[in-house]
């Protein structure tokens, strides 16, 4: 809700209670000099005796009774017991009609109708502290309801015990239920109004606390609940709606309602002005009050209960008053300097509340008991008038931390931009650092891995010249037929390395290569058959590549040379397979050669350099060589 609405509603409000207020007020005090029972005749008065409490001794004994204006209020008046009598007849023009007999404050009232016979009509109780069970049908706790008939005699018998310490002031007021209606609902339409209005603004203080969080919410809304149950606690609805048996409690709460609306507020000042950092004195200060009032409700509320002494409590809650009016005074005097403009709203609000305080000390100074009609109004339009204050403080506070956190949330973003910006540059320029490092490197490699080619070329191309230009014998060509196996096996996996441009290359495509190659060396003519199984073409590092195309370079090439002798009967065939395994990986190698002896095995130098070359890369190998050779390799993490 935007500050200007909640100004221009609160004018609204101002004005509206004003006028229905002015109008309710001006009725009620035309209404009670036209109603008065003295209006027309004296009302008489008497003091109780002890041992006579039947209304037929008093309509008897007419001489005991004096007219009201002669007794002295003194303070017998505040803890005895009265009967007061008052004569109807031809002189008040009644007509036959239901009447209503009101009163104010009175706690105990007994009412007897005699007509003029002498004989008792009917009986009824009220009072304020009566229990709802006790009250006849359509009577209120602060009237009766009489079926009076024109042109006849009634006296009216009252007996009033009056418990709240002040001394009773019998104004009762004889009208018809319609003038009585008229009298009442002005101010039952500002009670209306009101109430409507702190309910609404209850129900806008949650939600906005639900939405931003703001703690002072919370005390805004204590104020504003307690005070309402106050002002309502006031009116006899409150009785009847809670407790109808126990009304006594019910007014004893009323002094209750008002002190914690009083600590919500002071709680709401420390919260609102930040009084703990601004100022100390008044934080202490503060506390002090707040311990001071809570010691007050308690007493207020035991006092009123049990002794029912509430002009004492009265004047207990004027000194309270006082102190509230002189603290929030030094208060704005004190700190104005020292807080935003946001905050001094609250300072508006405490104008509204030193006012409405000083209003209801006098009330309570000079009217006492009289001032709770007028209370209940009084109160609820001032709060009202605070509570429209402080949301305009709190709401343009939380939007000017709004705008200050989008100030501050900007500042830190382009903060963030500048830093960001200054870290792309440093990692651009780091990029192009690494990217010269890569080339750099890729030459690098180019370079050993062309170094490397041309080495291992050299040496293979050397072994084939040995071969073709010396003649030392057959066995001399093996050795470097096998010199050239292996350098070729090596010239394979650096091709293929080459190739991918990674340190991992393709395990059934180093296989598959080393084998043609074995096969176009040593069986051009395709004699033997060679059966390569792999099931999946997976990739290998290059630790253990290098060795395994040695190990597999070794096994053919034993097999073409010695394993198929000419002459051997069964068709000449190698099988090789390689199985993966849940923790390792299995390669068999076989042939259905002629196999070799125990001696041939331990001297073998293609066999010791086989074993060797498995245990390079964390493997092991078992041989059978009964029906030809046969290998199984178990290598852990090869694959």
């Amino acid at each position: 809700m935007k500050p200007n609405i909640i100004i221009t509603v609160l004018l609204l409000l101002g004005m509206a209670t004003i006028r229905f207020g002015r109008d309710a007020i001006s009725a009620n005090n035309q209404a009670a000099v036209k109603t008065s029972l003295t209006n027309s005749s004296p009302l008489l008065i008497t003091k109780e005796h002890a041992e006579y409490t039947d209304p037929e001794y008093y309509y008897n004994h007419a001489n005991l009774f004096v007219p009201l204006n002669q007794i002295k209020r003194n303070i017998e008046q505040e803890k005895g017991i009265f009967w007061l009598k008052k004569e109807l007849g031809p002189a008040d023009s009644l007509s036959t009609s239901n009447y209503i007999l009101s009163f104010d404050n009175l706690t105990y009232v007994d009412l007897a109708l005699i007509n003029g016979t002498g004989e008792i009509e009917f009986r009824k109780k009220s009072g304020l502290f009566r229990k709802r069970k006790e009250l006849a049908t359509g009577d209120g706790r602060n009237y009766f309801v009489l079926n009076l008939e024109a042109k006849k005699l009634y006296t009216i018998l009252l007996r009033v015990k009056h418990s709240k310490g002040y001394t009773p002031i019998y104004n009762f007021h004889l009208q018809t239920e319609l003038d009585y209606l008229i009298k009442t609902q002005g101010i039952n339409l500002v009670h209306a109004f009101m109430e409507g209005a702190i309910i609404v603004l209850l129900l806008y203080i949650a939600f906005a606390w639900l939405v931003s969080r703001y703690r002072p919410y919370i005390w805004i809304f204590f104020f504003l609940l307690f005070i309402g149950f106050y002002s309502y606690a006031l009116q006899n609805q409150f009785i009847d709606l809670f407790f109808p048996t126990k009304p006594q409690l019910a007014w004893s709460l009323v002094s209750v309602f008002r002190n914690l609306a009083g600590i919500s507020f002071l709680l709401l000042t420390i919260d609102f002005l930040n009084l703990k950092k601004i100022s100390r004195l008044y934080y202490k200060l503060t506390l002090y009050i707040i311990t001071v009032v809570v010691f007050v409700a308690i007493f207020n509320f035991l006092n009123n209960y049990y002794s029912g002494n509430y002009k004492q409590s009265n004047r207990i809650n004027i000194l309270l008053g006082t102190i509230y009016v002189l603290y929030f005074s030094n208060l704005f005097i004190s700190l104005w300097k020292k807080i935003d403009k946001m905050q001094r709203f609250l300072f508006y609000s405490g104008i509204f509340l030193v006012l409405g305080i000083t209003i209801l000390l006098y009330c309570g100074l000079v009217l006492q008991e009289q001032s709770i009609q007028y209370v209940s109004l009084l109160t609820q339009f001032f709060v009202l008038c605070i509570t429209m204050v402080l949301l305009i403080g709190i709401r343009l506070r939380l939007r000017k931390s709004e705008i200050d956190h989008h100030k501050s949330t900007e500042s830190v973003v382009q903060e963030r931009t500048v830093e960001l910006k200054k870290a792309n540059d440093v990692l651009y320029e780091q990029q192009i650092l690494l990217l010269q490092k890569n080339r750099y490197i890729e030459t690098l490699i180019d370079e050993v891995n062309h170094r490397v080619k041309n080495n291992l070329q050299l040496l293979y191309s050397l072994g084939s010249l040995y071969k073709i230009g010396d003649s030392h014998g057959v066995q001399y060509n093996q050795a470097i037929q096998s010199m050239q196996d292996r350098i070729h096996a090596m010239m394979l996996v650096n091709q293929l390395l080459v190739y991918n441009q990674n340190n991992q290359l393709k395990l059934k495509t180093l296989v598959i290569e080393t084998v043609d190659y074995l096969r176009q060396m040593h069986d051009p003519d395709k004699t033997v058959c060679v059966n390569v199984d792999i099931e999946k073409d997976w990739l290998i590092s290059t630790n253990t590549s290098v060795p395994l195309a040695l190990i597999i370079t070794e096994l053919l090439t034993n097999s073409y040379k010695y394993a198929f002798p000419k002459g051997s009967k069964n068709a000449p065939a190698i099988n090789l397979s390689i199985v993966k395994k849940k923790f390792a990986t299995t390669m068999r190698f076989e042939d259905n050669g002629v196999g070799a002896t125990e001696t041939v095995l331990s001297t073998s130098f293609g066999i010791g350099l086989v074993k060797d070359l498995t245990r390079q890369i964390k493997g092991s190998v078992t041989i059978h060589q009964q029906q030809g050779f046969q290998y199984i390799f178990e290598f852990k993490n090869m694959i």
